[in-house]
């Protein structure tokens, strides 16, 4: 057999080879049973709540303090202040974002409310002050 022939008929087997696989290749594939089914999935996400300093506000001094607040409570959540309790003649207003709120003299006042999932800074500041005693914040964060 010569090279010319050997390749003759290798180009022939190749091309064959080839009809054979475009035309099974537009023959639909069976497939001798059929399978179905379902499936669910669901997840639960966790509620998580947070306040943080950036900054803190100082009375004395005027200077302006900064919060992260966050939470992902469907329904919201309230940020309230803790501090001493105020004497008779004692008075401190809490600017906190553009709410103005007098500081009760039991020590404790919630300051925001949100309604629904944020993430959101906050500035806040002393405006009007009359103090005996310094005084510091402590703010927390609960859902609604």
């Amino acid at each position: 057999m010569t090279w010319v022939s050997t390749n003759l008929m290798r180009n022939r087997a190749l091309g064959g080879a080839a009809a054979l696989c475009a035309i099974m290749a537009t023959q639909p594939a069976l497939a001798r049973e059929s399978a179905s089914g379902s499936f669910q999935i669901s997840a639960t996400v966790p509620l998580a709540c947070w306040v943080n300093h950036t900054t803190q506000a100082d009375p004395l001094t005027g200077t302006t303090g900064q919060v992260t607040e966050g939470c992902n409570s469907p329904a919201g959540y309230t940020v309230s202040v803790m501090h001493r309790p105020l004497s008779l003649v004692e008075r401190a207003e809490l600017i906190y974002g553009s709410h103005r709120i007098n500081l009760s003299a039991i020590g404790t006042q919630e300051v925001h409310r949100q309604y629904g999932p944020r993430i959101q800074q906050i500035a806040y500041r002393f405006g009007t002050v009359s103090l005996e005693t310094p005084i510091t914040l402590s703010m927390t964060i609960q859902p609604i």
